[in-house]
């Protein structure tokens, strides 16, 4: 790792993800998976938003009725059977992708899922083959779904590491990928400069680079 190096990733960053704009400067949702599958949903087609406003507006109401640190999905599993409660607590109608429920159902059927596989809070959650079907096979989920509440939990998976090694190796116009130590240290020192934490600095990067590639694919 150079100066340099650190230098020109600094300035790709306040290019295309300045803190002043970019809504993922934040570390996600650690320890909190309730939060963190609600993102995870929620984010999916929508706007982040403010705390009162987009995805964090359904964290926080599900937060004001929860009234406690929202790390149990049992919660969340028990509307299963009564999702029309949960779409009125969250006061958010949105569809998932397909159009086969509301977001508000497949949250409150992915949460009973990943339960029933063993997952209850942020402590048990990890990149299994259990836990990923669990919740890729709700309808309107998939793989980019499970990805996100990893990241929003602070998990990393081989494609997170990818996207984050990808925006890099760009950034720096490397010949050959960046490797996994490098970026490790390039984003702590980042991190630094920014004042901020590696764990946010990889949020915020994952959330770019997800959203690009969903509009390179749309072309």
């Amino acid at each position: 790792m150079s100066t340099a190096h650190v230098r020109i990733l600094l300035d790709h960053i306040d290019a295309e993800l300045p803190r002043h704009s970019w809504p993922h400067w934040t570390e996600g949702w650690p320890r909190e998976i309730e939060a963190g599958l609600l993102d995870a949903a929620f984010s999916a087609r929508a706007t982040f938003g403010t705390p009162t406003s987009g995805v964090r507006a359904v964290v926080t109401r599900w937060r004001a009725h929860r009234m406690t640190s929202l790390d149990d999905l049992t919660a969340l599993a028990a509307h299963a059977h009564e999702p029309g409660r949960l779409v009125e607590i969250l006061d958010n109608r949105q569809r998932v992708p397909g159009n086969y429920t509301t977001k508000a159902e497949a949250v409150a059927t992915a949460a009973r899922a990943l339960t029933e596989a063993g997952c209850l809070t942020s402590a048990d959650l990890r990149d299994d083959d259990t836990q990923r079907n669990a919740l890729v096979g709700v309808p309107g989920f998939g793989v980019a779904t499970w990805e996100c509440l990893l990241m929003q939990l602070g998990i990393p998976t081989a494609e997170s590491r990818e996207v984050l090694c990808d925006f890099i190796s760009e950034a720096l116009e490397l010949e050959s990928p960046a490797s996994a130590t490098h970026v490790e240290d390039l984003v702590a020192a980042v991190a630094a400069r920014l004042e901020t934490t590696p764990a946010t600095v990889t949020h915020a990067i994952w959330h770019y680079q997800r959203r690009q590639r969903r509009s390179a694919g749309a072309r």
